[in-house]
């Protein structure tokens, strides 16, 4: 074994990568293709192999490199440009300036793979590639005369790949089941990109099978097709895994921005924790954290709201009218809001679309408006909790104070829960927002189940939801008469009384 070999070994960062330019496939592939190296990316008709492939090309030839696209039996070269037309990184400047198009099934038809692997010779040299691109292996598979013969070809393309320095890449038709060929067991890497369906969803992923000599995010992760081209969202909890900080521990108060609550939860929360507000629809759950990212606004410290209901506009519209000055904290920006329908993108663009967000405007603070969102958001349901577990332990390392919403099946009582399971003993504090009708009014309580770390209110008060906002009770006395009217109520219809513990 050489020097250089030992050393690439000891040390992985000393092999050359090629950056893709691809959204988050370069953090799969943990900083890119090899440099003289060969892939194979496999998948069903659909699956983006086609896309992808051109997308590499553009990108590595903006990046300023050569790149040539080769097609076997594929669409013709000028429907396929033709169809790259409406995605942003296709650049017609680039074609024959930097990046070819190369048709090579006429060489395999008349000379078989050695025809194909001469061709392929002079267009790396011809070209000066450094990027190579060829679309349909499962032709040549069809017409070598034998699995030695094919074999014979991969070993000779990935000779020649490496004297070269330039980077192969072979797309074929089929998938990881499919994955016993000569050609599987030679290549430097293997990539299937795929279909995957929960329930009546259907979502593309892509996973890195092989990747010979260097490390990468095993597993598979979201791919998503848009006018950008592809897009890699990888798993949270694999990308963060180990990358991380430790948690800081702080006796610094936040203040929520709701003044009684603050003295109820003697100061506010402990700087870096995460509480959820838990109560059912109506209850002031989102109230309560645009007061949260108020308050840190007037403090000078930026936040994001992350949301999945109400529009940006109707969510700075809701806090102005009640004094919040969201518009002018957005304006100035001290204030974000991340909105997206759950049910459009899965659980990993999201955690990207926020931790983006974070890092852009230097956010201290973050609202989830909701928790249910997130649920929703999941393709696999009993991925939940380690997604949020991960993106928690994040937002931690990063000194970042975390509010979240969740909905309860009830208005009140103590049989009420939350949606998201494994989440209560997540966090470090939990408030409960309940309302109960007492004859014709409706009255609202709060009350710090959990406050971890810190000495708080044990006795619910009474709240109420004005133009100003939410504004608590100065002591607990309401809240008892609340109570004890609710049981009186509750006697006289022959209903399961409240229980009063703690009130």
């Amino acid at each position: 074994m050489t020097d250089q070999a030992t050393s690439e070994i000891s040390n992985p960062g000393l092999v050359e990568r090629a950056k893709t330019g691809v959204f988050g496939l370069d953090a799969v592939l943990r900083g890119g293709l090899v440099r003289g190296a060969i892939y194979l990316v496999m998948g069903r008709p659909g699956t983006g192999k086609t896309m992808l492939g051109n997308q590499l090309c553009f990108e590595h030839v903006k990046q300023g490199g050569r790149a040539a696209y080769m097609t076997l039996l594929a669409e013709s070269h000028a429907t396929m440009l033709k169809n790259l037309q409406m995605m942003r990184f296709f650049d017609p400047s680039l074609i024959n300036d930097g990046l070819s198009y190369v048709g090579a099934y006429r060489a395999l038809r008349d000379e078989k793979l050695r025809g194909l692997l001469d061709m392929v010779r002079r267009v790396i040299l011809d070209e000066k590639a450094s990027l190579l691109v060829i679309d349909g292996l499962s032709p040549a598979r069809a017409m070598a005369e034998s699995d030695v013969a094919l074999k014979e070809f991969v070993v000779e393309l990935q000779m020649l790949s490496a004297m070269t320095n330039c980077t192969t890449v072979l797309l074929a038709n089929m998938t990881a089941a499919d994955a016993n060929g000569p050609e599987h067991t030679m290549v430097d890497g293997l990539i299937e990109l795929a279909f995957e369906q929960y329930r009546r969803r259907t979502l593309r992923t892509i996973e890195v099978l092989k990747f010979r000599g260097t490390q990468h995010l095993l597993g598979r992760h979201e791919l998503h097709i848009s006018v950008d081209g592809v897009s890699v969202h990888p798993r949270l909890e694999d990308l963060l895994n180990g990358s991380g900080r430790p948690a800081k521990a702080s006796d610094e108060r936040v203040l929520t921005g709701v003044r009684e609550l603050d003295t109820m939860l003697r100061g506010g929360v402990l700087r870096g924790t995460t509480s959820v507000a838990l109560g059912f629809s109506g209850s002031g759950k989102t109230t309560l954290g645009l007061h949260f990212l108020s308050a840190g606004a007037d403090a000078g410290e930026a936040g994001v709201l992350l949301g999945f209901y109400e529009s940006p506009d109707r969510i700075t519209q809701s806090g102005d009218r009640i004094g919040l000055k969201l518009s002018e904290h957005a304006a100035t920006g001290l204030f974000s809001h991340v909105w997206q329908p759950s049910y459009e993108f899965g659980l990993d663009q999201l955690g990207g679309r926020l931790l983006a967000e974070i890092e852009r405007i230097g956010a201290r603070r973050v609202l989830i408006d909701s928790l249910d969102g997130l649920r929703q958001a999941a393709y696999d349901p009993t991925r939940t909790i380690r997604f949020i577990t991960a993106l928690l332990g994040e937002l931690r390392a990063r000194d970042i104070t975390v509010l979240m919403t969740d909905e309860t099946k009830k208005p009140s009582g103590p049989e009420m829960e939350m949606r998201v399971e494994g989440i209560s003993a997540l966090v470090e504090n939990l408030l409960l927002l309940e309302y109960m009708s007492i004859g014709p009014k409706l009255r609202r309580l709060v009350s710090i189940v959990k406050q971890r770390s810190s000495a708080h209110e044990t006795t619910a008060r009474e709240f109420f939801l004005t133009d100003r906002g939410i504004e608590v009770a100065p002591d607990a006395r309401s809240a008892a008469e609340v109570v004890a009217h609710s049981e009186e109520f509750s006697a006289r219809h022959n209903e399961t009384p409240r229980t009063p513990e703690g009130y």
